[in-house]
């Protein structure tokens, strides 16, 4: 069965979309030949520090880069719940089939740099001792990775496993985004490094106790000729990968008893919105109501919030890093732009419950439910952007920046959510569906409509942006007129947005709702209606880029 799931593995590998593979191996070969290197340039006093800072980011990878590219689902446990087929035997074969791939490849192409760092070291035993070391460590990365994923595919049902989930995607957006700050300060760091190792002992202690250094410690011990502790951090080593690969095969034991549990109270969104005259009796307050909570309850979409925030503070993080501490007050913009990007599918993230505003449609209730998910928007995103920012500004001392900061907050808010609910018309992609969800990337957006949806946010907010520039960077020459006129430009700019875009959602809805249901409940059958607008022609090129993104997904076997 083992080797009928590998080459299963295998099967389904090669026919995967060629351009991922090939950046795969790409970069995967820049990290082996940079391992490579970094153990032939690094001087033998600092030798031992570089390859457990090397080790460390092979661990890393295989934790993170699985989570974030749904890389290592190519095949499920619940694929083959149903097989007349022992668990425990399938669990095994499910684990062995996640060295296939190019990350395994890779991975066994690199640690054998433990066996190269006991032959530099001049000693037989060391290089011997080196081998299982590799061994061992190579299993613990896949098999730590396997069980951080089939824990984190769980843990989305919690707010727990909704945070490290967030924590992850905010850190990598943030990186994207700004982590250039960084890269000189880190590179003028590495020749020190190669020459000298970690400053102090305490750092090198402390990272030399981490999985990582255990395989590096027990060379180190055979080096010098202490077979005891060479045996001892060996039979670490091994302990520790036995118990991830007993998790791993726990995990990966399909499941088919019930999951669920009852809830004891109501949920603290619901025990808030509850309360009288908060939220208005109409519809439009049924709408406002109905958003508020979805976004405090559903995992998937609890995640967006929480990314935008978590990608706030790394985005202060890398400023203070790199030197530049006023780069922190943007901290709340960066939860500004993500308004439109996450609320870019908001019909799809509510399934096929279209149905009920196709049955009792009126141009009231549409009208109620566009501008309900605007409002929901704003306050949802809008609260944590003021309070990040207005946070950063007090730990800076940018009290001169916080009027453009505000007001940039204001535009983009404001225009984030009328591109939200027009993408999600025009848009609208079916997401997977809540028993099927597995992963924080089983979302279901359109890529496509993801980066018209960041564009065209940044492009309305523009007007605001570029006089809250101006009045930050160059107060002095400008009239003392020109703050109060940048606040106008703010309110007006978020205003229009607002109020245009969600206008355009309006008509559209209006016009083809029974074509929006149908692309929901028929993926990749029901076309969009063609018509002269552009608006119709944007909703049909979104739909193909929808049926593209599916037929590769599937062909890759996530």
């Amino acid at each position: 069965m083992v080797g009928q799931l590998i080459r299963l593995t295998f099967t389904i590998r090669r026919h995967s979309p060629s351009l991922r593979r090939t950046w795969g191996i790409v970069l995967g070969s820049a990290a082996v030949a940079a391992t490579w290197a970094a153990l032939l340039l690094a001087r033998p006093g600092a030798r031992s520090d570089v390859l457990t800072l090397v080790l460390i980011g092979w661990f890393v990878g295989w934790l993170v880069g699985p989570v974030l590219a749904s890389g290592a689902a190519v095949l499920r446990p619940e694929y083959f719940a149903l097989l007349p087929l022992p668990r425990r035997r399938l669990a095994v074969g499910l684990f062995a089939s996640a060295f296939v791939g190019v990350g395994g490849a890779v991975t066994a192409l690199a640690t054998p740099a433990l066996i190269g760092h006991g032959v530099r070291s001049g000693s037989a035993l060391a290089a011997l001792v080196a081998l299982p070391g590799a061994l061992l460590f190579l299993v613990l990365c896949v098999a730590v990775s396997r069980t951080v994923y089939a824990l984190l595919g769980a843990a989305m049902r919690t707010h727990v496993g909704v945070e490290i989930a967030a924590v992850q995607y905010g850190l990598l957006i943030a990186t994207l985004m700004v982590g250039w700050l960084i890269v000189s300060p880190v590179l003028n760091a590495v020749p020190r490094l190669l020459d000298e190792g970690l400053p102090g002992t305490a750092m090198s202690t402390v990272l030399s106790w981490t999985p990582a250094g255990w395989p590096v410690r027990a060379v180190e011990a055979a080096g010098a000729g202490d077979l005891a502790g060479a045996a001892a951090w060996l039979g670490l080593l091994a302990g520790a990968t036995a118990l991830a690969v007993g998790a791993a095969v726990a995990l990966l034991t399909p499941y088919v008893g019930n999951r669920t549990r009852r809830r004891r109270r109501a949920p603290l969104g619901t025990r808030v919105l509850a309360r009288p005259g908060l939220l208005p009796g109409s519809e439009l307050g049924a709408v406002v109501g109905k958003e508020l909570r979805s976004w405090w309850r559903d995992p998937w979409r609890s995640l967006e919030i929480r990314t935008s925030i978590w990608f706030g503070l790394f985005l202060a993080g890398y400023g203070f890093i790199a030197g530049v501490p006023q780069i922190a007050v943007l901290a709340g913009a960066g939860v500004a732009l993500m308004v439109a990007l996450s609320g870019a599918n908001l019909y799809g993230q509510d399934g096929t419950a279209l149905w009920q505003l196709v049955v009792a449609q009126h141009p009231r209730a549409i009208r109620a439910d566009v501008r309900g998910r605007q409002l929901g928007l704003i306050a949802y995103f809008g609260l944590p952007a003021v309070l990040l920012s207005g946070v950063m500004i007090i730990l800076t001392g940018g009290h001169h920046l916080a009027l453009p900061v505000f007001a940039g907050l204001v535009a983009l808010i404001g225009a984030g959510s009328g591109v939200a609910v027009l993408m999600s018309v025009l848009g609208v992609t079916p997401g997977v569906d809540p028993h099927r969800r597995v992963n924080a990337t089983d979302a279901g957006e359109n890529p496509f409509v993801i980066q018209v949806a960041m564009w065209l946010a940044g492009t309305l907010a523009a007007p605001t942006v570029v006089a809250a520039v101006f009045l930050a960077t160059e107060p002095g020459w400008l009239p003392g007129w020109f703050p109060a006129a940048t606040v106008a430009i703010a309110v007006l700019n978020a205003v229009v947005a607002f109020w245009g875009l969600g206008a355009l959602a309006v008509r559209q809805l209006t016009n083809r709702l029974p074509e929006t249901f149908a692309r929901l409940r028929y993926p990749g059958l029901a076309r969009p209606r063609t018509g002269p607008g552009w608006l119709d022609w944007f909703a049909g090129q979104a739909e193909t880029e929808a049926v593209k993104a599916a037929a590769a997904k599937a062909k890759s076997g996530r």
